[in-house]
């Protein structure tokens, strides 16, 4: 338990409450420091950023107290970016008085995916008024379409086996309304223009379309019969479901845009169909990302990973940061975050600091265990400039301490001092060229010579006492 350190519990709270408020979905670096605070007791006792003490006689009201003085969320909140960490829930089911079975309800398993289809596709008929069209339900043609017009919402296969079946691209069929077809037997069925499958269905013909492109893939991966070899009405063997998301493209998406987002989906483990779905849907995702945290988090990691191997990308990055004064005050401030959190992993790494006077120090054990404990912070990927700057000033408080402890060091720190500003001072001298000064010299220029005279003289006289 750390009570006795009220500034080193306020640097983890304080980081703790950051994240926290950073966004509420995937922060891999709560639950660390959820634990730290726990363990080293920092909830209990600490100091507000403008300096008031606080102190929690329970858990619970450190994490609903409103920030500062608190974190500000419910036990709800807590527990669900606890996650399945069944020892953190275990430690904070302890302290708030409860069990781990009561707050683990609250953990839902089942989140839905961000990015979901509503439907298999966006363009599922066409605009304007649908026609109902005059099915003849002994051609199979007409038993296809009808089929596809009244099923549930995802076929797959089958539903591109039905498109491959009847729609020859060579058919130029022209709709008319009081059209009369003879009825055909199995035998003498004949395929149609994929215009007309798609009036007979009532999808739009850029849909059937894509059924017809997956068939037409599937013929390239998995050696499914070709268009001639199919007969309407007639099955086929089918290969796995599991194999459709390779082949059929939802939207208007590019084959070529299709193929990477394909394998961009493999690579990550996710749904094909829902990676090009907020590929085709840039206004979404847009709008998603300046609206919601845990996407803008998504994009940015994305933008970064892709930014590291794509060159033009990166330079157009850098280009827009350096353009922009916004990007350009923020970039400075997060260098100056940068310097000082490695100078605290370089202290927490080799134990030693480097003073003002520039002498590097051996900490004590003491210290070097605290720096220790707060490097948690400084290696949070989410860590802001004022986590690290507050950091940064324990570990010089801690260097300001080993050099009182020390009188020979404190001796050496004032020598270094003075022969620094008296080093300056005689630089700036020297820099003087006398037929300048004497071109601008005046009474204020002469009175402030004559008082840096009078000083040296003092300073002369003072050593040569010694």
């Amino acid at each position: 338990m750390n009570e006795a350190n009220p500034g080193g519990n306020a640097v983890l709270v304080n980081a703790l409450g950051s994240s926290m408020r950073f966004a509420l979905n995937g922060m891999d670096n709560v639950p660390g420091l959820l634990r730290q605070v726990i363990e080293e007791g920092s909830w209990r006792s600490f100091t507000t950023p403008r300096g008031e003490n606080v102190t929690h006689d329970t858990f619970e009201s450190f994490i609903t107290t409103k920030p500062s003085k608190g974190l500000g969320y419910s036990i709800e909140a807590l527990v669900r970016l606890i996650g399945d960490d069944d020892e953190l829930l275990g430690q904070v089911a302890e302290l708030a008085g409860r069990t781990a079975a009561e707050l683990r309800q609250w953990i839902d398993p089942n989140q839905q995916p961000l990015w979901r289809d509503p439907s298999d596709d966006a363009d599922a008929v066409p605009t304007g008024t649908i026609e109902e069209p005059d099915l003849d339900l002994t051609d199979p043609v007409d038993r296809d379409a009808y089929e596809l017009r009244t099923v549930g919402k995802s076929g797959g296969w089958v539903w591109a086996l039905k498109v491959a079946r009847n729609v020859q691209l060579d058919v130029d069929h022209g709709v008319v309304e009081d059209q009369k077809r003879d009825v055909l037997s199995l035998s003498r069925a004949e395929k149609v223009s994929a215009n007309e499958f798609a009036r007979r269905i009532g999808w739009s013909t850029p849909r059937v379309m894509r059924y017809y492109r997956a068939w037409e893939r599937g013929i390239e991966k998995y050696g499914l019969p070709d268009f001639n070899q199919l007969q309407p009405g007639v099955d086929v063997d089918l290969p796995s479901a599991k194999t459709w998301t390779a082949c059929f493209t939802a939207g208007r998406v590019n084959p070529d845009r299709a193929e990477a987002l394909a394998a961009g989906a493999e690579e990550a483990g996710l749904s094909v169909r829902e990676v090009i779905y907020a590929a085709k849907s840039p206004g979404a995702m847009k709008a998603a990302i300046l609206a919601d945290d845990s996407t803008a988090e998504a994009a940015r990691t994305a933008l970064l990973e892709r930014a590291r191997d794509d060159g033009e990308l990166r330079a157009a990055m850098v280009r827009t940061i350096a353009n922009d004064p916004v990007f350009r005050k923020e970039t400075a401030v997060e260098g100056r975050r940068a310097e000082r959190a490695e100078y605290v992993r370089h202290v927490a790494d080799d134990g030693k600091v480097r003073t003002p006077g520039g002498q590097t120090l051996e900490l004590p054990q003491e210290a070097k265990a605290e720096v220790s404990k707060l490097l948690t912070v400084v290696n949070s990927p989410h860590a802001t400039a004022e986590d690290v700057a507050e950091v940064y000033e324990v570990v010089q408080g801690l260097t300001a301490k080993a050099i009182e402890a020390d009188p020979e060091i404190q001796l050496r720190e004032q020598r270094s001092k003075f022969t620094k500003a008296l080093s300056n001072t005689s630089k700036n001298i020297q820099a003087i060229d006398p037929d300048d000064l004497l071109a601008v010299a005046d009474d204020d220029v002469r009175a402030v010579l004559t008082e840096l005279q009078t000083k040296v003289n003092a300073l002369a006289d003072l050593v040569g006492e010694l």
